[in-house]
């Protein structure tokens, strides 16, 4: 085992050098007193309207909450006006709450197929009742030239892409601050942004067990004053660190543009860098090559969501499909702003090695 030790999150480096800020937020909002619904989630929530360029923003427990509520919503809306469930697609690689989301509101699915870089392919047409799902794959922005703003057929998966998602958030957006983001939380905490106020107001009440008449069902899901206080500590430099983000994932490119891999960063489109995703053959005997030299890769899809117990009966794409191909070879190197050049260069070093470089 070399002496290096790379884990693949930054969260105690980062909060080593956070610590005094951190805390200092934390004991003002303790200090207030209120502990949910202050000051500070009022600020982070105009914080994130300006972010992400839209006219509404509201804080929830979860990134897969905030997608099971805007699915609610939808729904509702959706049978308002049409006959039968309503269906959505689902790009086939991705993590299994996206799907959780829609399937628990009570939604149709259907998982599409994806092109080289992990987005989800476009019909050549929207069928009425049937929705899009977007995501970003690995921070990739999604259809990148198509803009669907206050599109009625599109809901917006953000949790890897959101930064960089220019206002497209379609009907509405959820965003995670999972602690394995860009921008996380110390623990569970999302958000939906959009620009449909009656979608707002329906989260408003749906997050607070629809006080105060309680009319319909709802739950709790909300965020805490001290959590949004340290996610303003924190979007105080989330400028600063995407761009050292992006530099990293830049160099890495240039660096493996002669081996037999394909970097998902490697695109001239909006990235936010979430993941530093590269595609191979031998994706496995990369990953334990990497972990034997100390350097914590991951293996962040290898399944698909039609590989689910829970996908069973739902329209998937085959065995020889983009999704599925990809699943057999991506590989994630560790990514955050506090790797130091030497580790940048290091890993760079061992991908070569694999290589015979």
């Amino acid at each position: 085992m070399s002496g290096y030790q790379i884990p693949h999150f930054g969260l105690k480096r980062q909060y080593k050098n956070l610590r005094d800020e951190l805390l200092d937020a934390t004991d003002r909002a303790l200090k207030d007193g209120q502990l949910m619904n202050g000051h500070y989630t009022r600020s982070f929530e105009e914080w994130l309207k300006h972010r992400t360029k839209t006219k509404y923003a509201i804080t929830v427990h979860s990134g897969t909450q905030a997608l099971e509520i805007i699915a609610r919503y939808k729904k509702q809306k959706h049978h308002n006006t049409m006959v039968g469930n309503p269906k959505i697609r689902i790009p086939n690689l991705t993590y299994p709450a996206t799907l959780n989301a829609f399937l628990t509101a009570g939604w149709d699915v259907e998982l599409g197929d994806t092109d080289k870089y992990g987005i989800m392919t476009r019909e050549s047409s929207i069928v009425g009742g049937i929705y899009d799902c977007v995501m970003g794959f690995a921070g990739r922005r999604p259809w990148p030239n198509a803009t669907y703003q206050d599109s009625y057929g599109v809901i917006v998966d953000g949790a890897q892409h959101w930064l960089e998602c220019g206002g497209n958030v379609g009907s509405g957006m959820a965003i995670s601050f999972d602690p394995t983001k860009n921008l996380n939380a110390s623990g569970n905490g999302g958000a939906i942004v959009t620009n449909d106020e009656h979608l707002y107001l329906y989260a408003v009440r749906y997050r607070d067990n629809n006080k105060p008449d309680f009319y319909a069902v709802g739950t709790d899901s909300r965020m805490s004053e001290q959590d949004c206080a340290q996610l303003l500590v924190r979007a105080n430099h989330i400028d600063e660190w995407q761009k050292r983000r992006k530099e990293i994932a830049k160099f890495w490119c240039d660096r493996f543009r002669e081996l037999p891999v394909t970097c998902f960063s490697d695109t001239n489109e909006p990235h936010a860098h979430q993941k530093f995703v590269m595609y191979m053959s031998d994706r496995n005997s990369m990953h334990t090559h990497l972990m034997t030299d100390g350097i914590d890769s991951k293996i962040h899809y290898e399944y698909t969501l039609g590989d689910l117990p829970t996908s069973f009966g739902l329209t998937k794409p085959d065995m020889l499909s983009t999704s599925v191909m990809l699943s057999k070879g991506v590989v994630s190197l560790p990514l955050y702003p506090e790797l130091t050049d030497n580790e940048v260069n290091y890993i760079a070093d061992k991908v070569d090695e694999f290589f015979g470089e």
